[in-house]
C-alpha cells in the first residue's frame, strides 16, 4: 500500500550559464578559423622550404658544374703550357744545335783558309809575283765592273723609252675615254620619255629610232639587227631585266629603270647603239632603238 507524501520533491532549477550562446558560437568559429589559418600558413611555410631547398640544390649543382668547367679549363691549359714548354725546350735544342754546327763550319773554314794561304805564300818565290797577280786581278776586276756599268746604262735607257711609250699609250688612252664619255653624254641627253619627244628626235635627222614593243617575257623579239628578250618586270618600281642579243654574244641589264639609255657597240666597226626602254607593264614593255643614220662615220674603231 502505498503511502501519499504530501511534500512532493521540487524540481532542480536550471541556472543560467555566464557566457551567452551567441559568444560561443562566435568564439568557436574563430577558433575553428584560427585553426584553418594555422594548417593553410604551415602547408605554405612547407611549399616555401620546399621550393627554397629545390634553388639551394640547383645552385649547388650549377656550383659544382662551374667548378667541374673551371677545372677542365685548368688542366687543358696546363697541359697547353706543358707542349707549348717542351716545344719551347725543343727549339732551344735544335737551335744549340745549328749552332754549334756553324761554329764547327766557321772553325773548319777558319782551318782551311789558313791552311791555302801557307801554301800559297810557301809556294811563291817571292813578292813580286804575288804582286804581278793582285794585278792582274784588280785589272780583270774593274774590267768587268766596267762592262756591268754599260749595260745597266743600256737598261737604263730602254727603262726609258718604255716609260715614255706608256705615258703616250696612257694620253691616247685618256683621249679615247674622253670622246667615248662625250658620246655617252651626248646620247644619253637625247633621251626621248614619249612619243612626243621622239618625234622631236627624229627631226634632228641625226639617228634612226625604230619603236618596238616585247610582248612576252623570255620571248626574242627582233629589231633591226638585234634581237631582245624581256625577262623580268616590275610596274609598280618602274624596273626590268632585259637581255640584248647581238653579233652572237648576250648583253645581261639586270635591274634596269624606264627611261634609262643602255648603250652598246654592234659590228666590227663598233657602232654604237642605244636601247630605251619607257614603258613596262606585266610580262610586258616597249621603247625604241636609237641608230647612227651614218654608220661608217659613227664607227668606233679606226679601219
Amino acid at each position: 500500500m502505498s503511502t501519499f507524501n504530501p511534500n512532493p520533491p521540487k524540481p532542480i532549477p536550471q541556472t543560467d550559464s555566464i557566457i551567452p550562446e551567441s559568444v560561443k558560437t562566435i568564439l568557436v568559429f574563430v577558433l575553428l578559423l584560427a585553426v584553418v589559418f594555422l594548417l593553410i600558413n604551415g602547408h605554405l611555410s612547407q611549399k616555401a622550404n620546399e621550393e627554397k631547398m629545390a634553388r639551394m640544390s640547383d645552385e649547388i649543382k650549377v656550383l659544382e658544374k662551374v667548378n667541374k668547367i673551371n677545372e677542365s679549363t685548368l688542366n687543358s691549359q696546363i697541359a697547353n703550357l706543358k707542349t707549348d714548354l717542351e716545344g719551347a725546350q725543343q727549339a732551344v735544342g735544335h737551335a744549340k744545335a745549328e749552332l754549334q754546327k756553324t761554329a764547327q763550319h766557321f772553325q773548319e773554314e777558319g782551318r782551311k783558309t789558313k791552311t791555302e794561304l801557307s801554301a800559297a805564300i810557301a809556294n811563291k818565290a817571292d813578292t813580286s809575283q804575288v804582286d804581278a797577280q793582285v794585278q792582274a786581278v784588280k785589272t780583270d776586276a774593274e774590267s768587268k765592273f766596267g762592262q756591268v756599268n754599260t749595260e745597266v746604262g743600256g737598261v737604263k735607257t730602254q727603262v726609258n723609252t718604255v716609260k715614255a711609250d706608256l705615258e703616250n699609250t696612257r694620253r691616247d688612252l685618256e683621249g679615247t675615254q674622253r670622246q667615248l664619255l662625250d658620246v655617252r653624254d651626248t646620247l644619253t641627253a637625247a633621251v626621248a620619255k614619249n612619243s612626243s619627244e621622239l618625234s622631236q628626235l627624229r627631226l634632228k635627222g641625226e639617228r634612226d629610232y625604230v619603236e618596238f614593243t616585247l610582248q612576252k617575257k623570255n620571248e626574242i623579239t627582233k629589231v633591226e639587227d638585234i634581237r631582245l628578250v624581256l625577262t623580268k618586270t616590275d610596274e609598280k618600281k618602274g624596273k626590268f631585266d632585259l637581255k640584248i642579243l647581238v653579233d652572237d654574244s648576250q648583253l645581261v641589264k639586270k635591274d634596269r629603270a624606264i627611261n634609262e639609255p643602255m648603250q652598246f657597240l654592234v659590228g666590227h666597226n663598233r657602232v654604237r647603239y642605244e636601247v630605251v626602254i619607257n614603258w613596262v607593264q606585266k610580262n610586258k614593255a616597249g621603247g625604241y632603238i636609237s641608230i647612227p643614220k651614218d654608220k661608217a662615220l659613227s664607227a668606233e674603231r679606226s679601219k
